[in-house]
């Protein structure tokens, strides 16, 4: 009886919460911030620009103006991210046996700053990690086939490809040299997209280089016989520069004596592209999808959350450069501003679009202990509950909470309804088009409400999160929280 009493305790509070979510987040407040975050006057909100800057103050007035305290450790609410860029390379050449690819004709520089070497290239194949684990790379040239065996769109190529240049970084290797032969994207294109500027954060210093070659054809290297190739790299950039930008962030302390000292931290980058002055038209990528919209998701939670404070001590983070490449969470992650092992949970929103107004999607639904509670958010406020559309896709990945995911923290993402990748999701992401008068703002207001219902939830509830076993960062949340 005493356990039925509590449960229908609980019921009653968290239908009560519910109720003052659903009258606290609206549609005027909806209108109101996507407007001014993805206005034209906000050019985009381009890293190292004055408009992200502007976004900055906005996010903290926000805070100010909610009775949110600056985190610990920050500077009026900032947090100063030191970013390195290097200019699109001027020059490379690589010699690799008989044949020599030339910058852009058929050599693309992927990352790294400028080399000259000569020496062998050590082939590996597609490189795997398996197939690494096997070899001494240590200082040299290593030369696989992009992507890997599983790869089928140049998407994949890309991602397999960073994560085989990250393990032959940590090896020790001098660099990585990729023989391109997927063909399913024009080289130009290629070019076009990749051959651009270099971001990195500053304490990462001087990059090992990472090369695409398009050889006429793999059996003229006579690869698939010889594990080593005789030739020569080299690789021009201007000098680096250094960029400064900052993550934003309030804190609020937990009511309860003992789970005050667990902290649940709140993310979203407020960064999107900029302007394209090539392009014919409207220029500015106004970024109201990607992520104008999660930037609110997350500023509410925190509006809300400070009216009615939870038992854990809550951390809301606006991230800069994700669109650089996830650098103001991985700079978090390397200086925290709370210990990491105090850290339970991870909780971000991001999102390419929306192609089902049903819904809501977790891309980490089945990976952590917590589903429960995204679960109930989202059937009070009348959605399903989707998972990742597409493992092979690496959705994941490609978004702030994975650099909390890779030092242990359990990590969830939630975003609106997206089942695919599709012409509705293609016809805005990174595009000019993506703007606030494109939005279903009712839709938009109903998902802020099950992600601050969310957030709520986790907040409140004593149950540790975890990730379940089995999963791929489970040994490394052992590791943190030495479980």
């Amino acid at each position: 009886m005493v356990a039925l009493f509590l449960l229908n305790v609980q019921t009653s509070w968290t239908q009560d919460i519910a109720n003052e979510i659903e009258e606290s987040i609206v549609l005027k407040e909806t209108e109101a911030h996507l407007g001014f975050l993805a206005s034209d006057e906000m050019r985009g909100r381009n890293v190292g620009t004055p408009e992200l800057n502007i976004a900055a103050g906005y996010i903290r007035t926000h805070f100010r103006t909610n009775g949110i305290k600056p985190a610990p450790g920050t500077v009026n609410y900032y947090q100063p991210v030191e970013l390195l860029v290097y200019g699109a390379a001027i020059n490379a050449t690589a010699n690799i046996g008989k044949e020599q690819f030339l910058l852009k004709e058929n050599l693309l520089v992927m990352n790294g700053g400028s080399i000259n070497w000569n020496g062998e290239f050590i082939y590996v194949g597609y490189g795997s990690a398996e197939e690494l684990e096997r070899i001494d790379i240590k200082g040299k040239m290593v030369l696989t086939l992009a992507g890997s065996r599983e790869a089928d769109d140049i998407n994949k190529v890309y991602r397999a490809s960073k994560e085989k240049y990250d393990l032959i970084k940590k090896a020790g290797a001098a660099g990585l040299v990729e023989l391109l032969t997927f063909t399913q994207v024009p080289w130009p294109g290629l070019v076009n997209f990749f051959n651009k500027s270099k971001w990195s954060v500053k304490e990462q210093g001087n990059e090992i280089p990472f090369v695409w070659v398009k050889p006429k054809k793999i059996a003229d290297l006579s690869l698939k016989i010889k594990k080593t190739v005789k030739g020569s790299l080299m690789i021009e950039v201007g000098q680096p520069k250094i960029v400064m930008s900052q993550n934003v962030a309030g804190f609020i302390e937990g009511t309860d004596p003992l789970l005050k000292n667990e902290y649940v931290i709140i993310t979203s980058h407020y960064d999107h592209i900029g302007v394209d002055a090539s392009q014919k038209g409207d220029s500015i990528f106004n970024g109201a999808r990607d992520n104008a919209n999660g930037t609110v998701a997350m500023m509410q939670s925190a509006k809300f959350l400070a009216a009615f404070p939870p038992k854990r001590s809550v951390i809301f983070m606006a991230l800069t450069a994700e669109e650089k490449g996830t650098l103001g969470s991985q700079w978090y992650v390397r200086h925290p501003l709370v210990p990491l092992n105090k850290t339970v949970l991870n909780f971000n929103s991001d999102g390419l679009g929306y192609n089902d107004k049903s819904m809501v999607t977790s891309i980490s639904l089945g990976r952590t202990n917590m589903d429960n509670f995204l679960f109930q958010a989202a059937r009070r406020f009348n959605f399903t509950l989707g998972g990742d559309p597409d493992a092979s896709e690496g959705f994941y990945e490609r978004s702030d909470q994975v650099s909390f995911a890779k030092v242990g923290i359990p990590a969830i993402k939630l975003q609106p309804g997206f089942t695919e990748m599709n012409d509705e999701i293609l016809k805005y992401y990174h595009r000019a088009q993506d703007e606030v008068e494109s939005m279903d703002l009712d839709y938009i207001t109903r998902f802020y409400r099950a992600f601050v219902f969310s957030a709520y939830l986790f907040a409140n509830d004593s149950t540790r999160p975890s990730w379940v076993k089995g999963d791929k960062f489970e040994e490394k949340y052992k590791k943190l929280y030495q479980q």
